[in-house]
């Protein structure tokens, strides 16, 4: 022991020495690391798939999809009409922002759609060839029996049948034609064929992106090409001041969730920083604790990215997990030089020289705090098991800053604490006198009642899990969008679009290997809509078989036979509409075989490739309102399609937003547990090593164990998930708020197991400003209107507060309570504590 003493003698004495190159050192590292901090911070990114593995199947399926096809992401101008009143000036104004919009670089906008007229024009004009040949045949029968009625009505052998049958027979056919075209390519109607609700409140025009490039940058370019205009137009003013315009769709979702990650981020950065400068100067009551704890916070934090950004890490962007990690390392990394500044200013109120002060305050809380760095540390270590990028990555950068920021701390603090620390000597009247001290003190006095009231919520916790047994997990990701999205945001627009379109707008897309391959997976998909199979979320399938009909040759060929006994009064007969119908759908130009360069890109979307062809893909719409957020029909759904997808025993690329959320629910599902388990094990181990007694490590993990109950009791009363997000909250817990256990424990074991009351007079208040500063970088995530984060810092803060509950209170209490039973029974000293030691050791 004397050499270990010796040696923590000599590395403070020559830190000291070298304060003068520790502070240089400090300076550059500070402004290195925290350039690349603020490059890492500028490369955000918040698209779902940037959690998942990048071997995850809908994650290589969607690098397939931008390989293979030129777009097919939507930006909805939805406008707000304020009544059918306003119809008029709404159809004005969009017809004039799509004049403007289709003179957009072909590269940035692919289509512009504020109606189906194209569509209904070209289903028109080619119906016959769409349809299948047994359709047109069927069809070309009913006119060959009309003509062989009216040549006997020529012969006057039609005695029963007037001019008024004849006519209706007609008008037959053109209603038959239509018929059975819309029967084939149904799809919803809308008023005058315009993308207006019902209600006339809506108008919708859509604006198609013309490539997958899905980086902020180019959506913010298109939205604030589409804002400009519509300033430029004068709307609403120019054409109904009561109107309001609103946008939705992909590209609006990215620019949203980006720019409002931003700003919560801004937030929650001068939130912790102002909360945790508060906190320190309240327990402190000296403005030199600010640079002591600051100096080496702030290195720590910005450290901890530039270390991440080198390989083989090379972490060097952020997604929606990791955006708020500078948060998080500085409330946590702060706990370090807290429980040493604490250490040192009791020591200096006992009148220790300024250096044999800092000596002891290192050598006193070294140990407990690497311990609980390393538990912390393994905590966030247990989420790099898992391939699942947002832990992953939130693993390796949490346990590498809790390190680096104890690292740090005991070699950056120590030439600060000699700077600044001659004028921290509080007056030895203040030492242990605190209301919080005081109160923690009167409560473990009590150890009974503490004990009985923990019983209680135990109980009351394992009864809030059991009642939430197997459901647990959130599969409606739209729910973890931003707050306000809801309520002005594009998932209040969205909403609206959505009700106006009566569909989704991207399906879910099947990218097989060739055309063949294309119609034998379409014709399983249609198989699986017709049993109600894939969750019954499959609302319509579309392919290029369905715009090119593989027989349409024979369509064709019955077309003409068509064309050829229609007589010029079976013609007469029908009303202007549908002589125009008829008269168009088999002209010559409509009987020319269809290539695939004729086809409307608008049809088109999702199947043309960027080399033209069409006949690889296979397109399965979701039902809207289906229930795509229920957990069983997402996973039926990604199931179903997968197993039809496949051909010659592979595996066929699937993209969609349905497929993203089953592997992230099944990732949470399946790597969860797992990680869990590793860090209560780990944390576990540390302690052993750290007490090297198995009573004090079951001791400390037991406390863990309660407050983590009590946490997610809490919650399941409450009726909270798990998701993507807060999931890691669950193994961080262990490890910070282990360390809570740890050091009132190690306080406990290095004054000679003395009584508990001084352990939590000495250290219980250090503990609780460590578990302050932990809560306040959980806590700022509550003001974030992101509700994936809000949802982190809710579990994150109920697990800190309920980890440090059972930390200074039911710990203690269990500790006095032991002590209490061994004085009466072996009726020894108060100061006696062989009980302890039998049930520490």
């Amino acid at each position: 022991m004397n050499a270990l003493r010796r040696v923590r003698e000599t590395y403070v004495a020559r830190l000291l020495r070298h304060r003068s190159l520790v502070f240089a050192v400090t300076a550059v590292l500070i402004v290195i690391c925290g350039w690349r901090t603020v490059r890492t911070y500028q490369s955000l990114r918040s698209d779902l798939e940037e959690l998942l593995p990048t071997t995850a199947p809908s994650v290589t399926s969607i690098a397939e999809l931008r390989q293979r096809v030129p777009g097919l992401r939507y930006l909805g101008v939805v406008v707000d009409t304020g009544g059918p009143k306003n119809l008029a000036a709404a159809e004005r104004f969009i017809a004039d922002l799509s004049a403007r919009a289709r003179n957009y670089p072909k590269a940035e906008l692919a289509a512009v759609r504020g109606d189906i007229r194209e569509e209904r024009r070209f289903a028109e004009t080619y119906a016959l060839q769409l349809l299948p040949p047994t359709d047109v045949r069927e069809l070309r029968e009913t006119i060959e029996q009309e003509r062989d009625r009216e040549v006997s009505r020529g012969l006057g052998m039609d005695l029963l049948e007037d001019d008024e049958t004849a006519a209706a027979a007609a008008s037959g056919t053109a209603a038959e034609l239509r018929a059975k075209y819309e029967k084939r390519y149904k799809g919803p109607k809308y008023p005058g064929d315009k993308f207006v609700s019902a209600d006339g409140h809506t108008r919708v025009l859509l604006l198609q992106a013309g490539s997958h490039a899905t980086n902020y940058e180019a959506d913010r370019k298109l939205l604030d090409r589409v804002q400009t205009d519509i300033e430029a137009l004068g709307f609403p003013q120019a054409y109904a001041s009561d109107m309001r315009v609103g946008y939705a769709g992909d590209v609006a979702t990215r620019v949203e969730e980006m720019e409002g990650l931003a700003t919560d981020l801004g937030i929650s950065g001068a939130l912790v920083s102002c909360l945790v400068v508060a906190a320190i100067w309240l327990f402190f009551r000296s403005w030199r604790a600010l640079p002591i704890l600051g100096i080496p916070m702030l290195l720590g934090t910005v450290l901890t990215f530039g270390l991440a950004a080198l390989p083989p890490l090379s972490i060097r962007h952020l997604n929606s997990n990791t955006a708020f990690l500078a948060s998080i390392i500085i409330g946590n990394g702060v706990n370090f030089g807290v429980i040493l500044l604490a250490r040192f200013v009791e020591e200096r109120a006992r009148g220790v020289t300024l250096e044999k002060a800092i000596e002891i305050a290192v050598s006193s809380t070294w140990s407990a705090t690497l311990a609980a760095a390393l538990a912390a540390s393994a905590a966030y270590g247990s989420l790099v098991v898992t391939d699942f990028r947002g832990f992953n990555q939130f693993g390796w950068i949490g346990a590498l800053g809790m390190v680096t920021c104890w690292g740090v701390t005991y070699v950056v603090a120590p030439p600060t604490l000699a700077w600044l620390g001659a004028g921290m000597q509080p007056r030895p009247e203040r030492v242990g006198k605190s209301f919080t001290q005081d109160l923690l003190a009167g409560m473990i006095r009590r150890p009974r009642l503490v004990l009985g009231l923990s019983a209680v919520a135990v109980l009351f916790s394992i009864a809030g899990v059991a009642s939430r047994y197997g459901d647990y997990l959130e599969y409606d990701l739209s729910t973890l969008r931003r707050r306000d999205s809801w309520e002005s945001g594009e998932r209040y627009w969205g909403k609206r679009m959505d009700a106006t379109l009566k569909r989704y707008l991207t399906p879910t897309l099947i990218m097989t290997a060739s055309a063949e391959d294309a119609r034998l997976v379409e014709a399983r998909v249609r198989e699986l809509q017709q049993s109600n199979r894939a969750g019954g979320l499959i609302g319509s399938v579309s392919s290029g078989s369905t715009l090119l009909n593989p027989n349409r040759e024979e369509s064709i060929a019955e077309g003409h036979s068509l064309r050829a006994i229609l007589t010029p009064r079976m013609k007469a007969e029908l009303s202007p509409q549908d002589r125009e119908l008829v008269e168009r759908a088999i002209s010559p130009a409509a009987l020319r075989p269809l290539t695939p360069a004729q086809l409307p890109d608008v049809l088109v979307a999702g199947l043309r490739e960027k080399d033209g062809r069409i006949d690889r893909n296979v397109l399965v719409y979701p039902k809207l309102g289906a229930g795509t957020w229920d957990a069983q029909r997402i996973h039926a759904f990604t199931a179903d399609l997968r197993e039809a997808a496949k051909v010659h025993g592979n595996d066929t690329p699937i993209a969609g937003s349905l497929l993203l959320s089953s592997d992230i629910a099944s990732a949470i599902s399946k790597d969860g547990p797992r990680m869990t388990l590793l860090a209560l094990f780990t944390v576990l181990a540390i302690c052993v090593l750290t007490f090297r007694s198995v009573g004090l490590s079951f001791a400390a993990v037991g406390s863990l164990l309660a407050g983590v109950l009590l946490m997610l009791g809490t919650l399941g009363w409450l009726g909270a998930r798990l998701n993507f997000s807060n999931f890691v909250a669950l193994p961080i817990t262990f490890g910070i708020g282990a360390d809570y256990s740890i050091n009132v424990l190690k306080r406990f074991q290095s004054e000679g197991r003395a009584s508990i009351d001084r352990v939590v007079t000495n250290t219980g208040g250090a503990v609780a400003l460590c578990s302050v500063t932990t809560v306040i970088g959980y806590g700022s995530l509550l003001v974030a209107q992101n509700r994936a984060l809000f949802s982190f810092g809710v579990l994150a803060v109920a697990g800190e507060l309920a980890c440090l509950l059972t930390a200074i209170l039911g710990l203690p209490a269990a500790l006095r309570f032991l002590q209490r039973e061994s004085v009466e029974e072996r009726e020894s000293e108060p100061g006696d504590s062989g009980a302890i030691r039998s049930a520490t050791r």
